[in-house]
């Protein structure tokens, strides 16, 4: 049975330790406050900005939209301190591409704080968020009867296939503005799951 919050671990660059932290739900009002009015107030050029994928999403908006349906999950990574370090928004009640019979959880969102990311911030304050946020979801899947398996469509950006594909993501499909459609297969998620002892 998947239980939130749950405790992870994340690790804490400038001190080079890792550190409790705990995955849990997001609220509309912890976007507006925590992400959507903090995230992007770091020191980084508008160019930069620009060129990550998720700078103009609005989290608000879209907790808003998916709190009242059943189906939706949208958590948070929160560091020591209560930030939250990092978000997703998935859904329970795919597809799954690989396996036409099965279902999958669709992972709309996953971003991690740009003040964690260390091609904007030298040097960044958490690593591990993104993989945090995406294990809870392949738990999730699992919990679910679902195998593990997740499926997500990814921006064309190097450091997000490598992430993805580290992971043991298999590509899908490429459409013709670049996106990635990835998914984990359930006999890798399983044995992820086994070596981070959450079955």
């Amino acid at each position: 049975m998947f239980v939130l919050p749950t405790g992870v671990t994340l690790f804490d660059v400038a001190r080079q330790i890792d550190v409790d932290a705990i995955v849990g739900r997001l609220t509309r009002h912890d976007a507006a406050d925590s992400i959507d009015g903090k995230w992007w107030g770091i020191p980084v050029s508008k160019t930069l900005r620009e060129q990550e994928g998720d700078h103009h999403w609005c989290w608000r908006q879209q907790v808003g939209e998916k709190r009242n349906r059943a189906a939706w999950e949208c958590l948070a990574a929160r560091g020591p301190e209560g930030d939250i370090e990092g978000a997703a928004i998935y859904r329970v009640d795919a597809r799954s591409q690989l396996d036409p019979n099965e279902g999958t959880v669709y992972m709309d969102r996953l971003a991690a704080a740009p003040r964690n990311r260390d091609w904007l911030v030298a040097p960044p304050r958490y690593r591990g968020v993104g993989t945090a946020l995406l294990l809870a979801a392949v738990q999730h899947s699992y919990s679910l009867g679902l195998g593990g398996r997740v499926w997500l469509s990814c921006l064309p950006d190097a450091r997000s296939q490598r992430f993805y594909e580290g992971k043991g993501f298999c590509v899908l499909s490429v459409d013709e503005d670049g996106m990635i459609d990835y998914e984990l297969p359930a006999d890798v998620a399983e044995k992820w799951l086994e070596a981070e002892g959450c079955i």
